[in-house]
């Protein structure tokens, strides 16, 4: 077992990129809850799902769906460099390249998604 746990942590693949992983999932796990909760509002009538979704129209929880977006941005890009890196194909002067690309291509595609869905829900542009 020690094996094991050594082999996902340490220097191997980086304990930053594991902790990272281990805090989204988390984070995912928390709004996995929700969107069940939200959705078995539908089975109590229509009226209650109403005033389900009727939480979630405000600016602030608009903020919180951009803040998602990065988790699961982050979440998925982090994954598969982790799974690359597992798996033997960075070398150890890769995996610092690999790391740049997660954050600058997940920064591409979260302003890609962040922007106009600012725009349009929080601003209401």
């Amino acid at each position: 077992m020690k094996d094991l746990i050594r082999k996902y942590s340490g220097p191997f693949s980086g304990m930053l990129a594991q902790v990272i992983q281990r805090i989204t999932g988390l984070l995912l796990l928390v709004y996995l809850f929700l969107h069940v909760r939200t959705v078995y509002a539908l089975s109590e009538g229509p009226e209650a799902f109403d005033h389900a979704v009727a939480a979630f129209r405000g600016p602030g929880f608009k903020l919180l769906e951009i803040a998602l977006l990065g988790v699961v941005i982050l979440h998925a890009l982090n994954g598969v460099r982790i799974t690359l890196i597992d798996l033997g194909a960075g070398q150890v002067s890769q995996r610092r390249l690999f790391w740049f690309w997660t954050i600058g291509l997940g920064a591409l595609i979260f302003l890609a998604g962040a922007i106009p869905l600012f725009l349009s829900s929080v601003l209401g542009r």
